[in-house]
């Protein structure tokens, strides 16, 4: 099950017309044989995009042609007749006549794959498979790979090998593309291949500006591990298919099987209707803010002010990497949680008092911590009314030092009995709780906690509050917010659901703790950020005790981070430890970027993805609508049921 794969990015010739094509395709032979000659093994090579005309549009138009069967266009079938004479597959794509393609071509020569670019294309989109030396194949050319939906589309139909014939360029969002091509791999548990034209020449010799890019060969694993990068001219490396099937068969962290489609499925449909604002700071209803109707808060919440706006829309955030004791239990409550408080808030008062600051993000668990399930009983004493005491406590803060604080808590709410839930909240600097989102994506269905979830209980969930308190933002002074908590950060659909509803900044309290894993969860946060254009505070634990008096931990790993919009880093814990991190958000460099003319144009179809969304059979929902989970090995016992269905659709191949 293992197999040997390249990708390649050649110099070339830049023209359409067939002769010019011909000498493309001569200079491929003599690639194809020099990899052969140091790869006896090799399976199958990604071209790049421009691979027949050097980055200029083939002048004959596409060729539609049965899978299977021998390619009648010309120029493919050149490059048909060298896959079969080196006995490798090719994988490749390049613009007919206006018509941009992906295509594979098997050892024998045959096509069996073309795909449409879906930037390039309007309307509901599709993306085909075949199958290939590497497990199952799909090609997402250019910059369709950058969407998260996209590469959706092909694993729902059982890709577990992306390839990615792009094009690329130097620029400041070079290294979010990179990040992003690795972030498909983590989402999905696929491999990826990514190959860029390197260089196009005129017939003297010359290098084109128009048709030279920035060479790329970059393959990753399933498990969203660079395997090999560099800009040329060729890359390989070892796949192992029964590795990347035995990933999926896990219920530990499996996104593509604990993927809630009908959660995110209302979302692109409204999107495709047109029923969202646009990426802007126009003010949004307040019941878009996720207050409950009817509640005092509602009542309290005051407009935004713009008078209240930042100089120059810009402010000083500040992450709050703080330490967590853990709750005993009931007796202990009460001291536990004002002792985390005052610690974590009397630190960061110093800094919050300073003029510019305006957001204060604490760390997942910062007020209870987080030591497992427990009876419904226990977190009927132990959890956080919203509002209460502590709720309190942190608007008397936000009020006294004039800034917005993103905190989450365990909440317990009695309209939800024998049930409680991982929630955020943001508070204004009026003392006013303007946003509360409930975790959509929980450690439920890992074996870890007895929470719910909306999605658990997603119907009264919806008919008590409506379909945007699912994912609300809220506008203010500083920005559109919105939030997500740890775990959630994986899933790109809630991403996106918080951009097309205009977010702009998005805080991210976040318990994340030391694993092989961690690093390319935190490269996939990067590239959502560059993905949807927003910022994210992200604030994580720095320390523990996990009982009262116990030693303190380093289990989590701090590493607090402020991300920007092309996914850079502009501020990051450097590891653990209290660190009260302060970095600076920029309004105006956002909203400019968003209004370029190239972000415009490479921006997400909603309607390509809305209907595959509708059909597709993600994670159930309401599997906890009657009866509430009560112990957290239900969430895993799921996890497998779904995974059954994904084998019997041919969605999964078992290992």
């Amino acid at each position: 099950m293992l197999v040997t794969v390249a990708t390649l990015s050649p110099t070339l010739l830049a023209g359409g017309a067939a002769d010019t094509i011909a000498g493309n395709v001569t200079r491929l032979d003599a690639a194809l044989a020099s990899l052969r000659s140091a790869e006896p093994g090799l399976g199958l090579v990604l071209l790049p995009l421009g691979c027949l005309g050097g980055g200029a549009a083939v002048a004959t138009p596409w060729a539609d042609d049965a899978p299977g069967a021998a390619p009648r266009h010309p120029a493919l079938a050149a490059l048909a007749r060298i896959a079969a004479t080196h006995g490798v597959w090719l994988a490749g794509a390049d613009e007919f006549a206006g018509d941009i393609r992906g295509f594979v071509l098997d050892a024998a020569g045959r096509l069996v794959l073309s795909q449409a670019s879906i930037a390039a294309g309007r309307g509901a989109a599709q993306v085909a498979v075949a199958d290939g030396p590497a497990g199952r194949l799909a090609v997402l050319v250019g910059d369709d790979l950058l969407q998260p939906e996209y590469a959706r589309l092909a694993l729902f139909a059982g890709a577990e090998l992306l390839l990615n014939p792009c094009a690329e360029r130097l620029d400041e969002r070079s290294e979010a593309r990179h990040l992003s091509r690795g972030a498909r791999a983590w989402e999905n548990h696929a491999a990826v291949l990514a190959a860029g034209l390197d260089c196009a020449l005129d017939p003297a010799g010359a290098p084109v500006a128009a048709a030279t890019g920035r060479g790329l060969v970059a393959i990753w694993s399933f498990s969203g591990q660079p395997l090999v990068a560099g800009e040329g001219p060729a890359a390989m490396a070892t796949l192992d298919l029964a590795a990347l099937r035995a990933r999926r068969a896990e219920t530990w962290i499996n996104f593509p099987a604990q993927l809630r489609t009908g959660v995110y499925a209302g979302v692109y449909a409204a999107a495709a209707r047109g029923e969202y604002p646009p990426r802007t700071a126009a003010p949004l209803p307040l019941a878009a803010s996720g207050i409950v109707p009817g509640t005092a808060a509602q009542a309290a919440a005051p407009a935004p002010s713009p008078a209240a706006a930042p100089a120059g829309d810009a402010y000083v955030a500040l992450m709050m990497q703080t330490h967590e004791a853990f709750i005993g239990g009931p007796d202990d409550r009460d001291a536990t949680i004002a002792d985390n408080l005052g610690r974590a808030l009397g630190l960061a008062r110093m800094f919050c008092m300073q003029p510019n600051t305006r957001l204060l993000v604490l760390p997942e668990f910062a007020l209870q911590g987080s030591d497992g399930p427990h009876p419904h009983e226990y977190w009927e004493r132990v959890g956080i009314r919203i509002p209460g005491p502590e709720t309190a406590q942190i608007a008397a803060f936000a009020r006294q030092c004039d800034v917005y604080v993103c905190a989450m808590v365990f909440e317990y709410d009695p309209e939800w009995p024998l049930r409680y839930f991982n929630t955020s909240i943001i508070v204004s600097p009026a003392g006013e709780i303007i946003l509360r989102y409930r975790k959509l994506q929980c450690a439920d269905l890992n074996g870890l906690l007895n929470v719910t979830t909306p999605g658990n209980v997603f119907t009264r969930y919806v008919e008590r509050y409506g379909y945007e308190a699912l994912v609300p933002v809220v506008d203010t002074p500083i920005g559109r917010l919105g939030t997500l908590i740890c775990y959630d950060a994986n899933w790109p659909e809630l991403w996106r659901a918080l951009a097309l509803k205009g977010a702009e900044v998005i805080c991210n309290p976040t318990s994340e703790i030391h694993s092989d894993r961690r690093q390319h969860w935190y490269a996939a946060k990067r590239a959502h950020a560059a993905e949807n254009r927003v910022y994210v505070a992200m604030a994580n634990a720095g320390s523990e005790q996990f009982r009262p008096g116990a030693p303190v931990t380093g289990m989590n790993r701090g590493h607090s981070a402020l991300i920007d919009y092309n996914g850079q880093l502009l501020a990051c814990a450097d590891g653990p430890g209290v660190v009260p991190l302060t970095a600076r958000i920029d309004l105006g460099a956002l909203r400019r970027a968003r209004a370029h003319a190239a972000e415009r144009a490479g921006r997400f179809r909603p309607e390509a993805v809305a209907a595959a969304y509708e059909r597709f059979e993600g994670f159930p929902l309401d599997c906890f609508l009657d009866k509430p989970m009560i112990s957290a090995a239900e969430g895993p016992a799921l996890v497998r049921a779904q995974l059954e269905r994904l084998y019997a659709n041919g969605v999964y191949r078992r290992p």
